[in-house]
């Protein structure tokens, strides 16, 4: 796409969160450096490296000055999560992107990105919490392309983000593809602990109280390696892989109490802020999955649509009521 001027673009801060990612990161710098989108720096936390990454980190940070900027002085926080939320407590800027360490991001990335941020704002204007997120190709550590689209491969639905009644029980955006602006910045800031992962959240944040657009095309080179905290996860379709995840009821149950703790958290901490008819979704879906009446928690989730990612979750979802709890 066409660039225009630094002058005429919305400054943009990018979020880079880091823990012994020297091995990759000097190409995931390079590639934001070589945004056709100009106007932008990058604010860097890391979480205690041991491997070189913080002289890395220190070498842009002395040639880059003006555009580089690193959080120095502050104790480990222990996860990507929470050392995410350091940096969008000390971010600055009117619109924020969020970047993993071991990534590649294509040139169009930002542009793409801030050309839907606009598009949202002409929308519903400009005091509005906004959430852009794109697609990405799936690579491995040479960066050879390994899935076009992560949404095909995985099966994700980027239209899920318009319901809020299937984000409750799935991921749908990929935080290293995310734009988020201010009103954004100033709810997703006070994530509480009970929040899955940021991108989790501000996808929830975005569906219950503000709104959200799909950039419908793989901006992003997700590197899957042996190190990722979090990956694009390609489900065994094997009969033995189907059998295999519908007879794992206990992963099952976990993953559906930290749903159930998240949305309960939303609730207590945005609750009264967002339209009433999303609260009470939210309420309608901690009455279906806590009830102990099998028959009302399938009519529940039959009525609302509290469905899950693919046909096997899906039957598992109502097989569930017959199972102890």
């Amino acid at each position: 796409m066409a660039s225009a001027s630094s002058s005429d673009q919305p400054m943009v801060e990018v979020l880079l969160a880091t823990y012994n990612g020297g091995r990759f990161l000097r190409e995931q710098i390079d590639s934001i450096f070589a945004q056709d989108y100009t106007n932008f720096s990058i604010l860097a936390s890391d979480d205690g490296s041991s491997d070189g990454t913080t002289t890395l980190l220190a070498e842009y940070a002395e040639r880059q000055p003006q555009r580089f900027r690193i959080l120095a002085g502050l104790p480990p926080t222990g996860s990507a999560q929470n050392n995410f939320l350091r940096l969008m407590q000390h971010a600055t800027a009117d619109y924020l992107c969020f970047s993993d360490q071991d990534d590649v991001w294509l040139p169009e990335k930002l542009g793409f990105s801030m050309q839907a941020m606009a598009s949202l704002e002409q929308q519903h204007g400009k005091g509005l919490p906004l959430l852009v997120f794109t697609d990405l190709h799936v690579v491995d550590q040479a960066l050879e392309i390994v899935q076009e689209s992560m949404w095909s491969s995985t099966g994700i639905n980027p239209d899920s983000i318009h319901q809020l009644q299937r984000l409750v029980t799935r991921a749908v955006v990929t935080g290293c593809t995310m734009t988020i602006d201010r009103p954004m910045l100033d709810l997703a800031r006070r994530m509480p602990p009970q929040a899955l992962m940021h991108d989790r959240w501000i996808a929830l944040l975005a569906s219950s109280m503000g709104a959200a657009a799909p950039v419908r095309k793989p901006l992003v080179l997700y590197r899957q390696h042996e190190s990722n905290v979090v990956g694009a996860v390609v489900r065994d379709r094997s009969p033995a892989g189907l059998l295999r995840r519908l007879l794992n009821n206990h992963k099952r149950m976990e993953q559906r109490r930290l749903n159930e703790s998240q949305v309960e958290a939303l609730l207590h901490h945005h609750g009264a802020e967002m339209p009433r008819a999303n609260a009470r979704l939210l309420e309608k879906y901690l009455e279906s999955s806590r009830s102990p009446s099998a028959i009302k928690r399938i009519v529940m989730t039959l009525h609302y649509g509290f469905f899950r990612q693919g046909l096997l979750a899906n039957l598992a979802l109502l097989l569930e009521p017959f199972r102890k709890n």
